[in-house]
């Protein structure tokens, strides 16, 4: 993971990416017990004028450059396959932009803030994410008036409140 991370901060210094931030399995792997992950999931902004459809082209051209293989929507870097999600809504933009750094095997890296995890989740909805989303509420350590906040100004409320009553 150290070599993975390592090789992900070179797109940072070569400005393919502008900013990045763990995200997934592997992110939430960081605040609560493990559960079943096989790739790393990051969150990237790319440099793309406004209105314009982005492109992954330059991270695939870096990729074969480096001579990592793609394998379905991964790129396997340093044995990790790793999987680009350019920020695709308001709620995971504002994510991205309020990551913390952090380190991991003595490299510098970013990561979603447990609350904007926990908002995605929801706003996700997939089975994975509701019974990760309840492993949070058991054993995170996260601001719950921040966590408020952000469903109240993404419109999550209503999401939040079916969540709970399902896990009643």
């Amino acid at each position: 993971m150290k070599k993975t991370l390592q090789k992900i901060n070179e797109l940072l210094e070569t400005k393919i990416i502008r900013k990045y931030a763990i995200a997934g399995g592997l992110g939430q792997f960081y605040y609560i017990e493990p559960s079943v992950t096989y790739d790393l999931d990051l969150i990237i902004d790319i440099a793309a004028d406004k209105n314009q459809l982005i492109s992954l082209e330059q991270i695939y051209q870096w990729a074969k450059n480096n001579g990592y293989k793609s394998l379905e929507e991964h790129i396997v870097i340093e044995g990790i396959p790793v999987q680009f999600l350019p920020v695709y809504n308001d709620l995971v933009v504002e994510a991205l932009n309020n990551r913390s750094e952090i380190e991991l095997y003595g490299v510098k890296t970013f990561i979603l803030k447990p609350e904007y995890l926990m908002a995605i989740m929801l706003q996700t909805n997939r089975p994975k994410d509701r019974e990760r989303l309840l492993k949070f509420f058991e054993e995170a350590e996260f601001s719950k008036e921040e966590f408020q906040d952000i469903l109240r100004r993404f419109y999550l409320e209503k999401k939040y409140s079916e969540f709970k009553r399902r896990a009643e």
